[in-house]
């Protein structure tokens, strides 16, 4: 594999990095200027990947943290870092918006960049930290200290291809590797395909440590990745199990067959007809729920939606629909869907429930009061009931009902909108009239490989 000609298509050039760094130098001067006729103690620092030669071209996104002293409060390092990364914007002709971290931060949009303007307390080393943002300036200089250019170039690969099998991102949507992790897994075997052979030989639990701090044996994750500027945290938290197969699986099979295409994100070549007739053979039932969910953060979002899925998942399956598999996604106009496979989705009237055991005389007595039909079966009592619901769409209707809802576990902003207004459909009806962006989502429910192999 030539991998200088993957790098041209990820790697910022020259011009462009530079071009970066002066953009940045001139954003942290604007702070520093009104910081300064504010009388603030208040230092710059551009951090994250764009610092470290480690940012993709295509996320060429500016992280400038403004450092406080540890002698300010949190709600006065809160006031002057908006109040200086507001300012920094309107100044330099950009559109301001508040975001929410660990605490309240500013992004602003100015040219083609989106910047970040975090403030954060200027700390030395994880024992002084007061918020989870502190740590940013450490991690970005344990990089800058301990990676070479090269690679860094490596790093750049690895996230590209990460990327592309759907598992680089550790917010909730995606729940997977970390730029930091990417940085690590790379200083810990020296090369991308390093990465990937140790990798398809990862076992759970798997163990970096690159300061040999022996504090593993502390966490119980699928992936431990000690942080080398903290021994009591894992980098690899947010790795949920099944990225960490999916990269795993993803990695022998690009060993098996290192081509370029794994490089570049998978397109789908299908149609709405492909689809129904791929529902249709399965000879399943699956039922679409569609509802709005609010312009917040991913990481509010995507947890609410998720509780709901797993929610009236573990409902149809407690009244006997069996489900075989349940997914989620978020499109583009920030509706929700959940999709759920039944095995069986329409059951008889009648159900058997059991009752004690024949030996046992007080609750046997009680059971043939309540129901005077129940007879014997091997050692227990049984009786025949009507069942509530025959149907799974008839369950799902009733309770997403106002006065059902309670049972069910819902986020605060997914039962808001629930009870507004939704759809529920079969997936054939749905498919019918859903936009082409949702072909991936539906698609990949289909063929959960489809992104892992090339």
């Amino acid at each position: 594999m030539i991998y200088d000609e993957i790098l041209a298509d990820i790697k910022p050039t020259i011009e462009q990095r530079k071009r970066i760094l002066k953009f940045s130098d001139n954003l942290m001067n604007i702070i520093l200027e009104y910081a300064k006729e504010l009388n603030l103690d208040v230092e710059c620092r551009l951090v994250g990947s764009m610092a470290k030669k480690t940012s993709l071209k295509s996320k060429a996104d500016i992280d400038i943290f403004m450092t406080f002293p540890l002698e300010y409060s949190e709600e006065k390092l809160k006031e002057y870092g908006l109040l200086l990364g507001e300012y920094c914007i309107d100044k330099a002709g950009g559109k301001a918006e508040k975001r929410y971290a660990s605490h309240p931060y500013m992004t602003g949009l100015i040219e083609e960049f989106e910047i970040d303007f975090v403030p954060c307390y200027r700390i030395s080393d994880s024992s002084q930290l007061k918020s989870a943002v502190d740590r940013t300036i450490l991690h970005t200089d344990y990089i800058q200290s301990h990676m070479s250019d090269g690679q860094a170039d490596e790093v750049l690969l690895l996230k590209k291809f990460m990327s592309a099998i759907n598992t680089y991102g550790a917010n909730y949507k995606v729940s997977g590797f970390s730029g930091y992790l990417c940085e690590l897994l790379i200083l810990e075997y020296d090369s991308f395909e390093n990465v990937l052979k140790n990798a398809s030989e990862w076992r759970l639990h798997q163990e970096i440590d690159l300061e040999n701090y022996g504090t593993c044996k502390n966490f119980k994750d699928a992936l431990i990745a000690i942080d080398p500027t903290d021994k009591n945290r894992n980098v690899a938290a947010a790795l949920t199990m099944q990225k960490f197969s999916e990269f795993i699986v993803a990695s022998r099979n690009y060993l098996k067959n290192p081509s370029p295409e794994y490089f570049k994100d998978r397109k789908v070549k299908t149609d709405r007809i492909e689809l129904i007739n791929e529902f249709n053979d399965r000879n399943t039932t699956c039922l679409m729920l569609s509802f709005n969910m609010p312009q917040l953060p991913t990481d509010v979002i995507y947890p609410q939606v998720n509780k709901t899925c797993n929610s009236l998942e573990k409902i149809s399956n407690s009244h006997d629909f069996k489900v075989l598999k349940a997914k989620y996604y978020i499109d583009d106009n920030n509706r929700a869907h959940i999709l759920i496979e039944y095995e069986v989705a329409t059951l008889s009237k009648l159900k058997l429930h059991y009752g004690p055991l024949v030996t046992d005389v007080k609750n046997t007595e009680n059971f043939i009061a309540r129901h005077p039909d129940c007879y014997v079966k091997d050692k227990k009592w049984v009786v025949l009931k009507n069942r509530k619901y025959t149907h799974s769409i008839e369950l799902l209707e009733d309770m997403l009902k106002e006065e059902n809802m309670h049972m069910l576990k819902l986020g605060k902003n997914a039962k808001e909108e629930l009870l507004k207004e939704y759809e529920l459909e079969y997936i054939n009806d749905y498919i019918n009239d859903m936009d082409e962006s949702e072909f991936m989502d539906i698609y990949t429910f289909l063929h959960p490989n489809y992104r892992l192999i090339r």
